[in-house]
């Protein structure tokens, strides 16, 4: 079972198909039936949901947090995408991952979507997900595409208050509190090569590809 692992993380590490893994690791359709199990039944987001709370511990927090970062990447999909649309800001055709993650930067929620699909009217779908599992969620950091009913919805039905940056004009590029800390996550998960161009037929497929990206940093800092 820890080869399989190692062969799927070094599937999203690399880029490579999974036909292509080399055959130190097991069968290629064994590694590729038990992601496709994970993916279905949800146990690839209660591995990284264990590992995240003991990074955290680590890294000396509490193992549930209290604030999230919320923002969205548009990356181009490969012809084989099952769905996708324009981002006309960012003059990607493809999918955005969606993603809200913690203070130290680690993802908590994830979902991909066509990327015409606008910011706020998405982050809701997100921010469910984020507290049917992280009920401890207190205040969530977003950008000003998130302005609008967001903040009265999470308010009422998570007692959770939205707080939007502020919107610097004509100052010049300028690091924002806070802020810059999905940025950073972004760039991290860049770091997988199976994350660089979004490949996958499914969106959920996505998703998890965006999991066990973030996990492979997770065992890094734990080692």
């Amino acid at each position: 079972m820890r080869e399989i692992i190692n062969a799927i993380l070094y599937v999203v590490h690399t880029g490579c198909r999974r036909a292509m893994i080399p055959h130190d690791f097991p069968p290629w359709h064994s590694v590729y039936y038990r992601f496709n199990k994970w993916r279905k039944d949800q146990t690839r987001f209660l591995i990284h949901q264990v590992l995240h709370q003991r990074l955290r511990e680590h890294v000396g927090k509490e193992p549930e947090p209290t604030a999230a970062i919320i923002d969205s990447q548009s990356v181009k999909t490969s012809k084989l995408a099952e769905t996708r649309g324009f981002d006309g800001n960012k003059k990607v055709n493809g999918r955005k991952r969606h993603v809200a993650a913690d203070t130290p930067g680690f993802p908590l929620a994830v979902k991909v979507h066509d990327a015409n699909l606008s910011d706020g009217r998405q982050a809701f779908d997100v921010l469910e997900s984020l507290f049917f599992w992280f009920a401890s969620i207190q205040v969530i950091r977003a950008d000003a595409a998130y302005r609008g009913d967001l903040a009265l919805r999470l308010s009422a039905a998570h007692q959770c208050r939205l707080e939007i940056a502020p919107t610097l004009k004509g100052q010049g590029f300028q690091v924002i509190p806070k802020r810059w800390i999905i940025e950073r996550t972004f760039g991290w998960l860049q770091w997988s090569r199976r994350l660089r161009t979004d490949y996958e037929v499914y969106p959920d497929t996505a998703e998890t590809m965006v999991y066990l990206a973030s996990l492979k940093i997770i065992l890094r800092r734990l080692a």
